[in-house]
């Protein structure tokens, strides 16, 4: 079992990947698969927890089916990259009800934004009501998701020994 400072052995590895595929598993479904007695699983996914390998369980949510089908990306330019400037933009970017997902980057545009919308015009209202009501942006590119390829997945190799 790996403490803090320690690398992850194979049984926690193990274990992280029987989570990803079904986070509600109990300690004792996992102690089973994994070979071990689920006293030693639960101290196990503690340490995890505790060490933050572990950020949290949730429920992956099927966002088309519950009316939100469309999704955008939106690359954003600000004013200048001055504390304030981005702090503001940050801030502004939280409360927005309708974006799921922001990125500070590197290269010619500042942030990528994704917002979930249920059509095209919804996200022409969230466009008028939300962005274009966002601090320091001096310029915005949409792109519209035709198709999700990959979903969020682990990168290969991330649970490897």
């Amino acid at each position: 079992m790996a403490t803090e400072s320690e690398p992850l052995d194979r049984v926690d590895r193990r274990l992280l990947s029987l989570l990803v595929g079904n986070a509600r598993a109990t300690s004792f479904a996992l102690a089973e698969s994994i070979g071990r007695s689920a006293t030693a699983i639960a101290r196990r996914l503690r340490v995890l927890e505790e060490r933050g390998v572990i950020a949290g369980y949730e429920a992956r949510l099927n966002l088309s089916a519950l009316g939100y089908p469309t999704i955008v990306h939106i690359k954003m330019a600000l004013e200048s990259q001055r504390k304030e400037v981005l702090e503001a933009f940050e801030a502004a970017v939280i409360a927005s009800p309708s974006i799921v997902r922001c990125d500070l980057m590197s290269g010619t545009d500042d942030y990528l934004v994704t917002v979930r919308a249920r059509d095209l015009s919804h996200f022409a209202e969230v466009h008028r009501e939300e962005l274009s009501h966002l601090p320091g942006v001096t310029r915005m590119e949409s792109g519209f998701v035709l198709r999700e390829v990959v979903a969020p997945r682990l990168p290969r190799g991330a649970l490897a020994e």
